[in-house]
């Protein structure tokens, strides 16, 4: 792509001398003895990753949080007085917002089955998103001690309807990370999305997943009578 190209397909910044062609900020080369993962004593470009507090659930808000924040930086969502770039390498940063939500889903599924007491060996290999959420259906039929209500049914019809939706886009978790599978094959084909439909209907999803793995953990350490 050259840099008129650049400029008309709404990527390029204006600041030449600071951006590259594609609007990226032109960083300098690193020390060759840069220490990467290690403090610089600025808490507020530091992160606090790893350690005995790591859980499940500081991993699952991770990917959602960031899929978040990339689909209001596509969108111009924060700012609607930016101009919206309409051009692929802008819309590019969508894989990756696709890719997060979709592992925040397995990571979220994954979290649910093993609250309840399964066995991690059982999903350690598993990436379908549909064969982990039938085991999780399971296992709470097998707890469950009453019928649930309409509303708990259309909740979970609800939440079912996205997974199935994820699951026959991208089975294996490959499709949002590569261009094509190992055969060479491509394996998305084009399509238009709604980001912030797509945004709105995994937040609601998110917020039912986590609210159901609270409600497995009390169910599971409550005290019994």
């Amino acid at each position: 792509m050259t840099e008129k190209q650049a400029q008309s397909s709404g990527e390029s910044s204006n600041n030449s001398e600071a951006m590259d062609i594609f609007g990226f900020p032109q960083y300098p080369r690193p020390d060759s003895t840069v220490k990467l993962f290690a403090s610089s004593g600025i808490r507020q470009d530091e992160v606090i990753v790893g350690g005995n507090d790591n859980d499940w659930d500081l991993y699952c808000m991770g990917y959602w949080r960031a899929a978040d924040a990339l689909v209001d930086h596509l969108t111009q969502t924060r700012d609607p007085s930016a101009r919206r770039p309409y051009a692929a390498y802008w819309e590019s940063q969508a894989y990756a917002a696709l890719f997060l939500y979709r592992h925040y889903l397995e990571l979220r599924l994954k979290e649910l089955f093993l609250a309840y007491g399964g066995e991690p060996a059982k999903i350690n290999n598993e990436h379908v998103l549909l064969n982990i959420w039938r085991e999780v259906r399971k296992q709470d039929d097998d707890t469950r001690s009453e019928e649930p209500s309409p509303d708990s049914l259309k909740d979970v019809d609800a939440a079912e309807n996205v997974i199935v939706q994820f699951d026959d886009i991208d089975r294996k978790s490959e499709v949002f990370r590569y261009p094509k599978d190992k055969k060479g094959k491509v394996t998305l084909p084009l399509m238009q999305i709604d980001m912030i439909r797509l945004k709105e209907a995994l937040g609601w999803l998110s917020q039912f997943l986590d609210g159901w793995s609270v409600g497995v953990y009390e169910y599971k350490h409550a005290p019994r009578e």
